[in-house]
């Protein structure tokens, strides 16, 4: 009886937790650009449909990409921030604190940034990075352009 019970506790723990978590990165979705003279910056997210939001960011100068990342968000019990700065090994920061419209991620043991931290504040999108301490700060902020 007790091994019938497994995959049923484990089918009931995903149905419970998993979609719960999974909306509280909804306010992430959209597209969202800044522009300030010949640079551009944007950061385009998708839903969490499955349990996995994706994002790329890209950032450009004078019509030409000068960076770019592929972010992952995943969502349920370990959800965690998951970067790949110019496409490369993806280094995953743990979920540290959220609320409604704010997400902090933190990875002390990385040498930088430490930590992420997303926030909305309406059409306003703000992004910061730093030490685990929240030294060395560097903010970026987009307004949104499409849903």
């Amino acid at each position: 009886m007790r091994l019938r019970l497994l995959p049923a506790c484990a089918a009931l723990a995903f149905l419970f937790v998993s979609p719960a978590l999974a909306g509280d990165f909804d306010w992430l979705t959209g597209h969202w650009r800044s522009e300030d003279g010949g640079k551009v910056s944007e950061e385009m997210w998708t839903n969490g449909e499955g349990g996995v939001y994706f994002a790329v960011n890209r950032s450009l100068r004078d019509g030409k990409t000068g960076a770019f990342e592929f972010i992952r968000l995943t969502t349920g019990v370990d959800a965690a921030y998951i970067a790949q700065p110019g496409g490369g090994a993806p280094v995953a920061f743990p979920l540290a604190e959220h609320s409604a419209n704010r997400a902090v991620f933190l990875k002390p043991d990385h040498d930088y940034p430490q930590k992420i931290a997303y926030e909305r504040d309406g059409n306003r999108l703000t992004a910061t990075i730093s030490k685990a301490d929240g030294s060395d700060a560097a903010s970026w902020s987009w307004t949104l352009v499409e849903e």
